[in-house]
């Protein structure tokens, strides 16, 4: 282990480097935005003398506990983790928005590490969550602060990565999940213009409508300050924090929170926009496999309702699944509905409406056989495009039956490949997706690359949602 010293622009930093890849960790992109900053836009860091030690990792941003009891993390939140190749660069850039359906998650989770290893830059970004980044009050809250949050992130990598070698004009913007949701969105966001390259939507919960109108936005704001009691500029910040949950659980969505077409910060919906780069994009065969495992187990940390179908529109397309899947068990036949229907299809429709290359791929890759348990459910694509499958934060997706480490390091090493030549070179290695051909890869123990695939379950949605 070697200590390594790097000079950005409002000071030195001290990281660390091991086998072959230095870490930098907890590094502030912001000023810490508490007390007359809470609801504000991100300001500047205040620059330091001397050395500033970024061995550990940062704080996560207030939210609530994993365990389903309490809160973690805090306000003060603003920042990011880089790890890049030892040797001298210049390399493509990552830069990955966590997911967590608005409420949860850290940069913390992911290690960058192999990709580092492959010639990539990574850099993982926090950002304020729920309603301490996406309160609708213009009265006492900047719009928006949790997008400008992430632009600013940007704004950071633009000034200082090639401190760490990485090339500022080769960025990719990724994320999953809501991350994705988000990459989607930022795609639409006008200040992002020339920040980035091209970018990574993975699992992106109805990836270009999932934003608020103002009016929509006023309502949840108006239920959490019903909810928390007080004046939300002098609350705790956990009272603030356990109020937005009660209100979330309630919502019968499982993306209460969200940014608001305020016509400045976002001026239309991102489904209006084309994208100005190219995009990878995709998701996994059984995304909603994973939240009925966390709901049959007891745990309430998001609410449990389609993200973008009505309760109607819900159940007219369980019922057409059921009759498209005789074979399978009705359940799981419906479960297949609601994964299409908050992430397939989003997806799909996202790169139908895009001028700029795209390309798509899904993660079929099952860690039970059929009917037995999980399939490809929401999140395992993470331990396999990080490369990164015995991470300890990926546990909850394996139970207490381990899997196959053999079978799931293959695709992991296969997926993980794709990335880095998309990041790399901007294509991952199999034809683009268009309207006409559909082309996606498949990843799985034998990966495919297919026209169409599933043509009747897609056809469904020409009538339904």
């Amino acid at each position: 282990m070697t200590f390594v010293d790097r000079q950005l622009a409002d000071g030195i930093v001290r990281g660390v480097e091991r086998d072959g890849v230095q870490l930098f960790l907890g590094l502030p992109y912001a000023a810490p935005p508490v007390g007359e900053l809470r609801f504000r836009a991100p300001r500047a860091v205040t620059p330091w003398a001397g050395v500033r030690d970024a061995l550990e990792l940062p704080p996560m941003a207030l939210q609530p506990a994993l365990t389903g009891k309490g809160l973690v993390g805090g306000e003060d939140c603003l920042y990011l983790n880089v790890y890049a190749p030892a040797a001298p660069g210049p390399y493509p850039v990552l830069v990955w928005i966590h997911g967590g359906g608005g409420v949860m998650g850290s940069p913390n989770q992911f290690d960058g590490s192999a990709f580092a290893r492959n010639g990539v830059v990574v850099v993982t970004i926090a950002y304020r969550l729920g309603v301490l980044g996406m309160l609708y009050r213009p009265d006492i809250a900047d719009v928006n602060v949790s997008t400008l949050d992430q632009i600013r992130a940007l704004e950071w990598v633009r000034d200082n990565i090639s401190a760490f070698g990485g090339d500022p004009a080769r960025v990719t913007l990724g994320g999953q999940s809501n991350g994705g949701r988000t990459v989607g969105t930022l795609l639409a966001v006008p200040a992002v213009d020339g920040l980035i390259r091209q970018a990574i939507i993975q699992s992106g919960t109805g990836v270009g409508s999932v934003v608020d109108t103002p009016e929509e936005a006023a309502k949840i704001a108006d239920a959490v300050q019903a909810e928390a009691g007080g004046e939300l500029r002098e609350l705790p910040a956990e009272e603030i924090v356990a109020a937005q949950q009660r209100v979330g659980l309630a919502s019968g969505t499982m993306v209460t929170y969200r940014v608001v077409v305020d016509g400045t910060v976002l001026p239309r919906r991102p489904g209006e926009v084309k994208a100005k780069v190219p995009v990878l994009i995709g998701t996994t065969h059984d995304e909603q496999d994973l939240f009925h495992m966390l709901t049959r187990g007891g745990a309430r940390l998001l609410g449990s309702g389609s993200t973008v179908l009505n309760p109607e529109e819900l159940a007219k397309a369980r019922a057409a699944y059921r009759a498209l899947l005789p074979d399978w068990p009705a359940e799981l036949a419906e479960r297949h509905a609601f994964t299409a229907g908050d992430w397939w299809i989003p997806a799909i429709r996202f790169a139908e409406a895009q001028d700029r290359p795209v390309w798509m791929y899904r993660l079929d890759w099952r860690i039970r056989p059929f009917g037995k348990g999980m399939g490809a459910p929401h999140g395992l694509d993470l331990a396999l495009m990080f490369d990164d499958v015995r991470n300890v934060n990926w546990r909850y997706l394996f139970g207490a039956r381990k899997p196959d480490w053999d079978r799931l390091q293959a695709v992991a090493t296969e997926m993980h490949s794709a990335w880095v030549r998309f990041i790399a070179s901007g294509n991952p290695g199999w034809p683009a997706y268009t309207p006409e051909s559909r082309t996606t890869r498949l990843f799985d123990d034998v990966s495919s690359t297919v026209d169409d695939p599933d043509r009747e379950q897609r056809l469904v949605w020409t009538t339904t949602g």
